[in-house]
């Protein structure tokens, strides 16, 4: 080995049979030389994170879901992601790299990174279980948004960008999702309710979403910021549970929350997924 993570990686990839790569980030060039080592039979599955900002700047590729469900393999998001966890066959690989050519050590300005065998210590398998249990499969419905996600980026100058999303913490204030738009094309005149007002401009801000967007894509925008929140991802998850109660329960826990604001919460995450992504709410029932 000469240092670089990508050569570990890229060397032990040669001819195994299963495969969980689990990254924030990860480039299409990185993810073809991976998948051009394994074996064609090979088990895959691809864990990452995406939300609109990550694709605008070119921090992950759009592609990169297209080139594993063509190899066969699963691809699923995970909100929360920021672990970078590699197993191959029966050897895991823990540390800091992504899969980019600049944490893999392949680009010429490189990063200072670690990969390395996981030790007795760490629990690969406990981790494991937890990481597939909250990660999301991506359908064909739901990727398509994210396409539409990445053409609207690719579109102009960097005002498309907008500033950093806090989908980390968000959740959705509004408790009309057609608020948000309304408030977004400036007829703020139709909603009566002041609280709705500050709570739709809330949301927006919290998305950070671009000036000068149609209809269309204030809906795309919104829904797949919507599906990449952690707090959204743990509503799907309770969708099932047989008892309310304790579906409160678990979110008050996790999010530090009251009991009623555990309640409107998943309510108001309920309205948005009727709204902005239906086809979720189908998938979960």
């Amino acid at each position: 080995m000469n240092g670089q993570p990508g050569s570990l990686l890229r060397d032990l990839c040669t001819g195994a049979q299963r495969l969980l790569l689990a990254a924030p980030y990860i480039k299409v060039d990185v993810l073809d030389v991976v998948l051009s080592r394994v074996a064609p039979e090979a088990s895959f599955i691809c864990v990452t994170r995406w939300n609109p900002r990550d694709l605008a700047v070119g921090a992950s590729d759009i592609e990169c879901r297209t080139m594993v469900t063509q190899f066969g393999g699963s691809f699923r998001l995970h909100t929360s992601l920021h672990a970078k966890y590699y197993r191959i066959d029966d050897t895991v690989l823990i540390g800091s790299a992504n899969l980019t050519s600049s944490a893999m050590g392949w680009a010429s300005q490189s990063n200072l990174e670690i990969l390395c065998r996981a030790g007795d210590d760490f629990d690969a398998w406990s981790f494991e279980q937890n990481l597939l249990k909250h990660a999301r499969e991506v359908s064909d419905w739901e990727f398509l948004h994210w396409q539409e996600i990445s053409k609207i980026c690719a579109q102009g100058d960097q005002a498309m960008i907008g500033g950093e999303p806090k989908l980390d913490t968000w959740r959705p204030a509004t408790r009309d999702p057609r608020h948000f738009g309304l408030i977004y094309q400036g007829r703020e005149d139709e909603i009566a309710s002041q609280d709705e007002h500050r709570a739709a401009r809330r949301d927006i801000q919290a998305l950070s979403i671009p000036s000068g967007l149609t209809v269309e894509q204030v809906r795309i925008w919104a829904s797949t910021s919507l599906l990449a929140a952690p707090f959204t991802n743990s509503v799907i998850q309770l969708l099932n549970a047989a008892d309310a109660a304790d579906s409160y329960n678990v979110l008050a826990e996790t999010y530090g929350l009251s009991m009623t604001e555990a309640r409107r919460d998943m309510e108001t995450v309920q309205n948005w997924l009727a709204f902005f992504a239906p086809e979720v709410l189908r998938q979960s029932e």
